[in-house]
């Protein structure tokens, strides 16, 4: 019987990569986006005609309590449990300090933080077991950017909820992270080249991640590999000189 995950922000970007990397394990995958339907019906028939696994679409913004409610009912008409939660879906909207306000800095927070817990919240009632894996980033520790002061602050928020949850979900649910630095992405695909080869020079492996190579790794710890894993947060940054 195959298992099931749910990808946040899973059209796109990196959570598109974890969703491919969990078809190729067998996984039924439920892929939450926000506005691009094109991607994830995209996606969607790769992943069914690639891998004969069942793919759920689901639109909800998840900084809104009210759609991740409708997003779980519309879930559960569909699979009364699932196995694996992915927390990756996040938005970074950098700007200059002084141009910052604080509409901008919140709507960060709600997506990043707040979405974090709102879908780790209402998914426990779909778990039996399993595991929980959220997406932070190096910004959280010491890479960040004055520009960037709102993402870091949140990912850093999704550091200390990773920790409460792995303690209050244990032993059934294990809970972890993976804290990326920068990854090849659309993110991250309108940078400054000469930005980006000076971010480059600061990592010992001399390049920007592959989105599957940091998905492999979220698929570790969801993997019974793991399963004495609990708690804990992997850097994976290509090894950066701060």
């Amino acid at each position: 019987m195959k298992k099931t995950v749910l990808v946040t922000g899973g059209s796109r970007g990196l959570g598109a990569s974890i969703a491919r990397v969990f078809a190729q394990y067998n996984y039924n995958v439920i892929i939450n986006y926000k506005e691009s339907d094109i991607l994830a019906n995209n996606l969607k028939k790769e992943l069914e005609s690639n891998y004969n696994v069942e793919v759920l679409l689901v639109r909800a913004d998840i900084s809104r309590e009210e759609e991740v409610r409708k997003m779980f009912q519309s879930i559960i008409d569909h699979y009364p449990k699932i196995d694996v939660l992915i927390n990756n879906a996040s938005i970074s909207l950098d700007n200059d300090l002084v141009s910052k306000d604080a509409l901008e800095f919140k709507r960060v927070l709600d997506v990043n933080l707040l979405g974090t817990y709102l879908v780790t919240k209402y998914s426990l009632d779909l778990f039996d077991s399993g595991a929980i894996i959220n997406v932070a980033s190096t910004n959280a520790f010491d890479t960040g950017y004055i520009e960037s002061i709102d993402y870091d602050a949140s990912k850093a928020g999704v550091i200390a909820l990773t920790h409460d949850f792995a303690k209050v979900l244990a032993p059934n649910i294990r809970v972890n992270a993976v804290a990326p630095g920068w990854i090849n992405t659309d993110m991250t695909s309108n940078l400054n080249p000469n930005f980006k080869k000076e971010e480059e020079s600061k990592i010992l492996l001399k390049r920007f991640a592959d989105p599957e190579e940091i998905a492999k790794v979220i698929y570790f710890l969801a993997s019974d590999d793991a399963s004495y894993v609990n708690d804990t947060i992997i850097r994976i940054d290509g090894g950066r000189n701060v």
